[in-house]
């Protein structure tokens, strides 16, 4: 009986093949999902539209010729750039792009976790508490957009890389300007971009805050690659120093590819936990086998923004007190600004080894809120299934505990080393670290990429399936028509 399964499976899955092969060989297969089409030149044209926002300056500011350094030069800004698909590089309108909707969606989903009873409360009851949860978000987002603002607009100010595009005698090229007009204009931007991720979620493909930073960063590529390549290879340089140049640029693209390898292993790594339903017997293969899955990194890069956030914060402030400390090789009298220089720095060991650590420690905490093993047992005990050689109960919950745990130990350890990678790269081959292999948003996009593949996908399915059922059903109405007798 398994045997007659497995061939017809086999062949139901050749003949799926085949007749996406056929599909696509003549056209039909753009016939046939005109849905899914419409929806990603949806996506493409948002997207373009937020590109040409891209290159719109914030009205009355001025960039000079040391702004695109000061960015390169400040952790807070390298953050900020990849969060906000790099607007921040050209202090555009959406300077700030999604980085203030990140911030207040990671404090409201944290506070969910039966942090405050109502939160909890709304986080548990469907759709409708979603939608709450989401209102709340973006109201909590006005602060945290303004408060960056005002950080971003003060910070370049005090380096003298931002100036008044206007005369000096008008009533706007003031503190007034600088402090309330520039925010409010970067908070409208940004909730423009976030009008825009939600219309691509609910219309285009993919998650739209996910795709909008995805597009941010690897529009950046081309140009970090061939910044790389010059790097490495100077133009008019001896033919020894060309030849030395072409083997580490070369060494430089094959650890890249590695590294991406590497990421996309780690993201679809999975622990497969083998579950039984009481009363359904024994499964008679490994194939058919329930099982629950727990992944290796459950936290995904969110314990990197929290880390770059946290440790991006005191150096920020730092330069805001001293505006030269960033680029300066003196210590600075200050004792803030000259603790961040030795301990808070990527520059430094310490600096390099304190993110490495935080990323860890937030790994195993967002870990735990993501997954409850208490809850998971709770449920498996309502429903009447169990793991294989586990005891419902207690056992259940120290075993789903346990597993987490090792699972997160190499997730953390190996998400902290491939944040940690550009920063060890830069330091050990004074390569720039946003140059360098690695790093938030290689993570990122190898995440979105995974994730949106696989909606795409599930979509065909889902079309392929509904067709499929169409179609069964005008045969058998064709068939009883064609039967019958009057």
């Amino acid at each position: 009986m398994a045997k007659k399964f497995a061939k017809k499976s086999k062949q139901y899955s050749a003949k799926k093949s085949q007749s996406n092969n056929s599909d696509l060989k003549t056209g039909n297969f753009f016939i046939k999902n005109k849905d899914i089409l419409g929806r990603i030149a949806f996506t493409l044209l948002l997207l373009v539209i937020i590109r040409i926002g891209v290159y719109i300056t914030v009205p009355g500011i001025r960039l000079t010729s040391d702004y695109q350094n000061a960015i390169n030069n400040s952790q807070f800004f390298q953050l900020l750039s990849t969060l906000g698909g790099g607007t921040i590089g050209r202090f555009s309108i959406l300077a700030l792009g999604v980085s203030p909707y990140i911030t207040a969606s990671i404090i409201v989903q944290l506070l969910s976790t039966d942090v405050v009873p109502i939160l909890t409360r709304w986080n548990k009851s469907g759709e409708r508490g979603r939608k709450k949860l989401d209102k709340l978000t973006k109201v909590l987002m006005i602060p945290f957009a303004l408060m960056q603002g005002i950080a971003t607009i003060f910070t370049l100010q005090q380096q003298g890389v931002i100036e008044p595009g206007w005369s000096s005698d008008n009533v706007l090229a003031s503190p007034a300007f600088y402090y309330v007009l520039v925010p409010l204009v970067m908070l409208a931007g940004s909730y423009f971009m976030l009008w825009i991720a939600d219309q691509i979620t609910i219309k285009g493909v993919g998650n739209g805050i996910s795709i909008v930073i995805f597009i941010g960063i690897i529009v950046q590529l081309p140009n970090q690659i061939k910044a790389t390549y010059d790097f490495w290879i100077p133009s008019n340089e001896s033919i020894n120093v060309f030849f030395d140049g072409i083997i580490k640029f070369s060494i430089y693209m094959l650890v890249f590819f590695v590294v991406i390898f590497s990421v996309v292993l780690m993201n679809e790594a999975e622990r497969k936990v083998p579950i039984q339903q009481t009363g359904s017997g024994l499964i008679d293969s490994k194939d058919h086998t329930p099982y629950l899955p727990l992944k290796l990194n459950n936290a995904g890069v969110i314990p990197v923004i929290f880390a770059s956030a946290l440790i991006s914060t005191p150096i920020t402030i730092a330069q805001i007190i001293d505006p030269t400390a960033s680029t300066s090789t003196v210590d600075s009298t200050n004792a803030f600004v000259r603790f961040t220089q030795h301990y808070l720095s990527f520059n430094t060991w310490w600096g390099i080894g304190i993110f490495a650590v935080m990323i860890v420690l937030f790994t195993f905490l967002y870990a735990q809120v993501q997954i409850n093993p208490e809850k998971i047992s709770e449920n498996f005990q309502k429903s009447g299934t169990f793991i294989p050689g586990i005891k419902p109960g207690k056992d259940t919950t120290n075993f789903l505990k346990g597993t987490i745990n090792r699972l997160s130990l190499f997730g953390a350890i190996f998400l902290a080393a491939i944040a940690a990678l550009p920063y060890v790269i830069s330091k050990l081959t004074n390569l720039p670290s946003q140059l360098a292999i690695g790093g938030t948003g290689l993570i990122i996009c190898i995440s979105v990429a995974i994730q949106t593949t696989q909606q795409l996908q599930g979509r065909i399915t889902q079309h392929k399936f509904i067709e499929s059922k169409k179609q069964k059903f005008t045969e058998e109405t064709s068939t009883k028509t064609s039967t019958h007798i009057w």
